[in-house]
Order: C-alpha cells, then structure tokens, then sequence
C-alpha cells in the first residue's frame, strides 16, 4: 500500500477537542513531523503496500478492488525554515493496534515480572516506544482487554485480568482516543468491574463501547467517527449499527469484533463472512481482536478490513511465544459532498516488548528492514506460514510408527505464562 503523503503522522492546527493531556494537545510542526516520519521510516519499519491482500471482490466495472491506490508520496526537502502550517484539512490520520492489557491475571497480583512489578506508577512508560505515532494522528484505538478497579472478587473463569483505576492515565499518556469493551475479559470482575472501568475512562475523556454499542467521536479537527464495538455478533444487528451511524452523521464508520481462533494466523471462515459483510454494509474500516496474533488485512470494496491486530500493551502473558505486534495508520479523505473515504494505509511493523528474551509490556517498533519487520509484513499480507513442531506424543516410532501433525509454535501459549 502506498506510504500516507503525511509521512504517517498528521499534522493539525489544533487539537482542542481531544479530552488529553497538555502533552498531546500541543501540536508538532511540520519539521517535527517530517523528522518523525524519517525516525519511523529508519528505526520503526513503516511498512507500505502498493496491493492489499487478494479477497475477490470485484468492484461493478470488474476491476480488481482489492489494490489500494498505487501512489507515491510527494518529496519535500527537510529544511528548518519549513512553515509550521498543517496539511490538507481534507485528510486525517486513523491509527489501530491490538490487545491492550492493563493488568495482571488475579492470581498473579504481587509476583515479579508482571505488569504492576514492571510498570510501577510511571503511566508514560508502556507506550513510550509507540506514543510519537499517536501523539501527532487524528483519532488512535484499541481493544482494551481488562479491568480497571480496585474490586479484587473476579468471576468464575480461568483467566481474570485487572489493574488499578490508576492505569487509565497509561492510555491517556499513550494518546489513546478510543477503546473497545466489547471482549472477553472486561466483565473478569462482574458488574462492578465494568462499571469501574467505564468510569476510568469517561473521567479521561476516552471513548469507549461494549458489546453491541455505538458511539460517535468527533476529532479535533472535525471528522465525525461512528463507532459499533461488539463481542456477540449478529448481521441484522451490524447493517442495523451502520445504518444508525450514518444517520447520526458519521463520514467514517468502525466495526470492532471480537472473535476468531486464538493462535490462528488465518481468519475462521465466520471471521471473514462477518467481516465483509460489515464492509457491504458501508462499514469503512473493520478491526477485530482475539487470535491475539497478527492476522491478515484485506481491501473488501471500499473497505479496509483488519481480521487480528494480535497482542499489543498485553500484561496478560509475560513471556507470549509471537511478541510481534504492528501500529496500523489508515488515512481517510474527504469528498466534495461532506463524506469520506479511505485513502492509503501503512503498517508500522512492532515488538509487543522492547525486549526479545520476555515481556517488558512496552511496544517497540522493529528496525527498519529487518527479518522482524519482513516476518511481520509477511503476516499481514496472508504469506506467513508459521514454523512447526513435534510434541513428544507426536514423534513418530511411539507405538503405531504414525506421525501426527506438528503443532503451530503459536498455538502452544507459553506455558508457565497468564494467557487470555
């Protein structure tokens, strides 16, 4: 996909609608924003596609839809006298990324190693490695997997994932705008929990929805964003979601799922029917969580479609055998007519940690060129194919000479490690 002309970092006159931090509502200039864009391009691992992976869907002429735009990005000498002006004001900056754990399984409260013991009380330090690519954006997501409370009665389920209010100030630090509640894990600790953590988040100013939820977000700048977050999916009740969020006057529209294999990196075949069928709908971009692993993104019309964003801020695992993670940032455009459209989209290739040997729960983008990013790319674009192997049970000459099948490295979740 083509590389966004704003480097992967929009630049805007003013922030004022965002409900965040001094820090984030002070805007960079141009210069700042183009040597952003050359740290990105040299140390993060943008990564641009001219063709999104294939999907079959021809647009009414026949032509091959599945192609973003095959543009490339106007040059511009770095100079220190460049105007601190903003771009087009017709185009803004979208970013995504995964599972974002604040947290630590209930049973692992007080152990080293884990979120708290790591994280303390520096709120900047989780999202310190990504937070220059959500600073200077227009609107950043994630699925928010967990509690926020200080009540500590879990429900009966393997695996319970709490932290404290007090961690909701990480995504604000991070620049985070919006999350999604629509999983698995933010009822760990009931009623109370969830009341708890949407509390958090109202009081920061930070968007969110639950299951089958709608909510608009309006950027500083003026695009108004229709959100339908849902964990319990039914196709009536998405066309329904879109249909209310265009009526309410949203110009782009989000469908966040989650669902799918954990471990998988290839969509189950209901991931994908749902999914492009939120996009027929007129859902511009589907995001979706829970293989907990990168999954492919596809062009489905008009539609960008992000089947598995995988791990991200993750204090659900403290050694994940697949660390790798990506930033996704989706420009939209607006037409003449008041509506909008997705432009080009760029992938920042990323480590759930900044360390490979374990968890360190602070994303870090891979060096630019590197095998980690390509393996990443690679998971992306549908070409990964993981390595494999033998359980001791399946090695052959055990009894009846067969040799079963190998088992994804992925699917064997780190065994002495909290997993959701």
């Amino acid at each position: 996909m083509s590389l966004y002309s704003g480097g992967g970092k929009r630049l805007a006159k003013s922030r004022g609608g965002k409900r965040l931090c001094a820090q984030k509502r002070r805007r960079a200039p141009r210069v700042l924003g183009l040597l952003v864009l050359c740290a990105a391009l040299l140390t993060g691992g943008a990564l641009c596609w001219q063709r999104m992976v294939p999907s079959g869907a021809p647009d009414s002429s026949g032509s091959d839809t599945n192609a973003l735009p095959e543009q490339s990005p106007p040059t511009q000498e770095l100079s220190e006298e460049l105007p601190a002006e903003a771009p087009d004001d017709d185009t803004f900056l979208l970013s995504f990324a995964g599972d974002c754990t604040l947290g630590v399984e209930h049973t692992s409260w007080g152990k080293s190693g884990t979120f708290p013991a790591v994280v303390g009380t520096d709120y900047a330090y989780p999202f310190a490695g990504v937070r220059d690519l959500f600073i200077q954006d227009d609107f950043t997501f994630v699925n928010l997997e967990g509690a926020l409370t200080d009540y500590n009665v879990p429900v009966e389920k393997e695996y319970r994932f709490r932290g404290p209010p007090a961690y909701g100030q990480i995504l604000l630090e991070g620049g985070i705008d919006a999350v999604t509640l629509a999983n698995n894990h933010s009822g760990d600790y009931g009623k109370t929990g969830l009341a708890d953590t949407r509390q958090v988040l109202s009081d920061l100013g930070i968007a969110a929805g639950g299951d089958k939820e709608t909510f608009l977000y309006t950027t500083d700048r003026g695009l108004t964003i229709g959100v339908y977050t849902a964990y319990h999916i039914g196709k009536a009740e998405v066309r329904q979601a879109v249909e209310d969020l265009r009526a309410q006057g949203a110009q782009i529209i989000i469908a966040a799922f989650h669902m799918g294999t954990e471990g998988s990196y290839s969509p189950t075949a209901w991931q994908k029917e749902i999914c492009r069928y939120a996009a027929e709908c007129g859902a511009h971009i589907v995001y979706n969580s829970h293989p907990h692993v990168l999954q492919p993104m596809e062009r489905w019309g008009e539609s960008v479609i992000l089947y598995s964003m995988g791990n991200f801020c993750f204090g659900g695992n403290r050694n994940p055998s697949d660390k790798d993670t990506a930033v996704v940032q989706i420009a939209v455009q607006l037409r003449e007519d008041g509506t909008a459209e997705v432009a080009d989209v760029t992938a920042v290739p990323c480590r759930v940690s900044s360390r490979s040997d374990r968890n360190d729960y602070q994303p870090t983008p891979y060096e630019a060129d590197s095998k980690e990013a390509a393996r990443v790319q690679s998971k992306l674009d549908g070409s990964f194919r993981p390595p494999v192997v033998q359980t001791p049970e399946q090695t052959p000459g055990q009894g009846t000479g067969q040799t079963a099948e190998a088992v994804p490295v992925a699917a064997q979740a780190g065994a002495a490690a909290e997993t959701a």
